[in-house]
């Protein structure tokens, strides 16, 4: 099965102009911003000792400035996109993520960070991570683009996870994940994914004396579809989006949001 990144990046999201940068340019970016960085970020550079993470920032201070991102003079100067970029990212209304994987595939995990008009795409490639800015309206079309990239084949698996402030200041949200079993999809709980092939069962998932020992889990439920999918993850917005629409699995399915 080919890299399902690879394959996210040579899609829709691939052709939008977007900022490439290491964890390293991030953290100089939301330093001189005096912005809080997102925890996966800060995490990149956790583990390395004192002199390596100053090597890293003097690194990544040259490369900005070579690239224009930051501009030199009294005080130095970020770029206006590249600066909106970053504030979005570290301070959003709404965070998504989607992970998923497969037999033999790795993890991968695309985040989304969402404000009332702006979102940002951090999309992993070669090392460093792609900002990809998009309109918020166009949100669940992006997030279509990439559960369709992702889901399908036997023992696939995926989650999309979101959570925002409703209007109270409370943490809402919620989580929409699935499997893969031969060709069919099933819905499940975010607990079933990754599947676990090493844990044993539990006495109510334990196989009757009539199945053979080896035989695969029965399948969860009804098999559903990506438009399916998409409708659940959709229902997770309904306090923040006036409006949605789910059309079939066919070309031309498209999900919008209105209003965030």
């Amino acid at each position: 099965m080919d890299s399902v990144a690879g394959r996210v990046r040579n899609a829709g999201l691939a052709s939008l102009p977007a900022l490439p940068l290491t964890a390293a340019e991030f953290l100089v970016l939301a330093d001189a911003l005096g912005e809080p960085p997102p925890p996966p970020v800060a995490a990149e550079l956790a583990d390395l000792s004192r002199r390596q993470r100053q090597d890293a920032w003097d690194e990544a201070m040259r490369s900005l400035f070579a690239r224009n991102v930051l501009i030199a003079g009294e005080p130095v100067r970020i770029a206006v996109a590249a600066a909106r970029l970053v504030q979005i990212t570290c301070r959003p209304a709404l965070r998504t993520e989607l992970c998923w994987g497969a037999l033999g595939v790795p993890e991968q995990v695309v985040r989304i960070a969402s404000v009332t008009d702006a979102s940002v795409a951090a999309v992993p490639q070669d090392g460093a991570v792609r900002y990809v800015p998009f309109a918020t309206d166009e949100l669940l079309g992006v997030i279509d683009e990439i559960v369709d990239v992702a889901a399908g084949g036997d023992g696939s698996w995926g989650v999309v996870s979101m959570v925002y402030r409703d209007g109270a200041g409370r943490r809402d949200g919620g989580e929409v994940a699935w499997i893969g079993v031969g060709d069919a999809l099933y819905e499940v709980s975010a607990a079933r994914v990754p599947p676990s092939t090493d844990s044993s069962p539990s006495a109510e998932e334990a196989p009757s004396d009539e199945e053979a020992v080896g035989d695969p889990a029965p399948a969860p439920g009804e098999p559903t579809s990506r438009a399916q999918l998409l409708a659940a993850v959709a229902g997770l917005l309904s306090g923040s989006v006036a409006d949605h629409d789910v059309a079939s699995d066919g070309p031309g399915n498209e999900l919008t949001v209105s209003n965030f």
